[in-house]
């Protein structure tokens, strides 16, 4: 049987840049980035940051910040391999001081004395925050090589898709998808070829 090599191919649809999605090659089997869906929340000539969202850790935000009061459960992810104890937070909150704009009504961090003040004082946060515990970083060059050999898929996604909590386990399937053509089959793939 002849397969076009050309449909396993990555065909650039967008250039990474702050707010774009990185989503891995479906054969990549590195445990923070194998099936995973990046933020970038920067890129530059000098290297590039991003957050996954699609790797829940089986901690809570009470369980690792004091003096949070509230009795929610908010599920903390892995945002990748860098800098594991450090936190940081999406969020679509405008009024929170010292935020970074990353796109369209999407901010990281900002002033967290305020945020934890506003989230015990009932501030309904779900679907407005999402936390991360470390972060995925590129050197300069780093990133744009990775691309070039074909480990990620630039794409988009929405604000709300973005900071949803729940389906995180179905996100790189249904980012796949919405690239439509060969990169809906894709999304059937098995991360293993040889467990085909």
């Amino acid at each position: 049987m002849y397969l076009d090599s050309s449909f396993l191919t990555i065909d650039a649809v967008f250039q990474p840049s702050v707010g774009r999605m990185l989503i891995a090659q479906p054969f990549m089997s590195e445990p923070y980035f194998g099936r995973s869906v990046v933020l970038l929340t920067q890129h530059s000539d000098l290297g590039s940051m991003g957050l996954v969202l699609n790797k829940p850790l089986k901690l809570f935000l009470h369980e690792i910040v004091e003096g949070v009061i509230i009795e929610e459960n908010i599920p903390v992810f892995c945002g990748g391999p860098v800098g594991a104890k450090s936190l940081f937070y999406l969020h679509n909150i405008d009024e929170i001081p010292q935020s970074l704009k990353i796109a369209q009504n999407l901010y990281l961090g900002g002033d967290f004395d305020w945020l934890m003040e506003n989230l015990n004082a009932g501030l309904g946060l779900t679907g407005r925050v999402r936390f991360f515990l470390g972060y995925s970083g590129w050197d300069e060059g780093q990133l744009e090589e990775e691309i070039e050999h074909q480990s990620w898929l630039v794409s988009k996604l929405s604000t709300e898709e973005i900071l949803h909590l729940s389906g995180y386990d179905t996100l790189w399937a249904r980012s796949m998808q919405s690239m439509g053509g060969k990169y809906k089959r894709w999304a059937e793939f098995p991360q293993n070829p040889n467990l085909n």
